[in-house]
């Protein structure tokens, strides 16, 4: 079989060993030359951003060298407020490989308008309607974000509690289509499908988490056609009393 190497790739494959061999000069001669010119951008890791922000967001233009210090473009990265992290490798002759970790957000609050925020009480500038996002709806009356932060305390500690879950019992949020503090300061987790409430005190560990994971397997199991039944009933798994799981029927309002 014949290979073909176009001349500027050909030149490509003796000065890379040469510019590698030669860390002080190396870079900066080949910085100039044509072939290493970014001709392609690849994004991996993201979910709530769409790739041409990343690309927009970091700096990175078509026709720059890829031999331009990377730690500027993860400088500007680092700098959004959806991303953790952010990495910019050279994949050689021409391309730019962009690795994101995002902020994980644990809820969607309305301030404003509906928009994903962190454990943390950050607000991401995300449209969830253009990155869809499986969250549960933050409820507190006279919410409002200042600066892109909840400063409300309420939902500060809600918002804490959702992200302490989401570590615990990652299968759990999901399904949870609504959160919010009852008067007493415990939790109300809202699920859809089934109708289901959950009444959580705060702080529950991971042990009140799984005897609630075998409580609602146990539900599907038994009784999905209760629990998927009419929206007039719902059932209520109470975990506030140390050591006891109670379930009531009462009737939707």
């Amino acid at each position: 079989m014949r290979l073909r190497l176009t001349v500027p790739r050909l030149l490509a494959g003796v000065l890379l060993p040469v510019g590698f061999a030669t860390p002080f000069w190396g870079p900066p001669v080949l910085r100039n030359l044509d072939v290493f010119r970014v001709e392609r951008v690849e994004v991996s890791g993201t979910h709530l951003l769409a790739p041409h922000e990343v690309v927009a967001s970091s700096g990175i233009r078509l026709g720059q060298s890829v031999w331009e210090d990377p730690r500027a473009w993860e400088e500007a990265l680092g700098a959004h407020p959806a991303v953790e992290a952010a990495s910019v490798e050279r994949a050689l002759p021409g391309t730019l490989r962009v690795r994101i970790t995002e902020r994980r957000p644990v809820a969607l609050v309305e301030a404003g308008t509906l928009r994903p925020a962190t454990a943390d009480g950050e607000v991401l500038p995300v449209d969830p309607s253009r990155a869809p996002v499986d969250l549960p709806l933050l409820r507190v009356a006279g919410l409002a974000a200042s600066d892109g932060r909840i400063e409300d305390p309420d939902a500060r500690h809600l918002l804490s509690e959702m992200g302490r879950i989401a570590q615990l019992d990652p299968s759990l949020l999901p399904r949870v289509s609504e959160v919010r503090r009852t008067p007493t300061g415990d939790l109300l987790l809202l699920l859809s499908q089934p109708v289901i409430e959950l009444l959580l005190p705060p702080a529950a560990d991971s042990e009140r988490l799984r005897q609630l994971r075998a409580v609602l397997d146990d539900l599907e199991r038994r009784a999905p056609r209760h629990i998927d039944g009419p929206s007039t009933s719902r059932v209520r798994i109470d975990l506030r009393f140390a050591d006891q799981v109670v379930l009531r029927l009462s009737s939707a309002p």
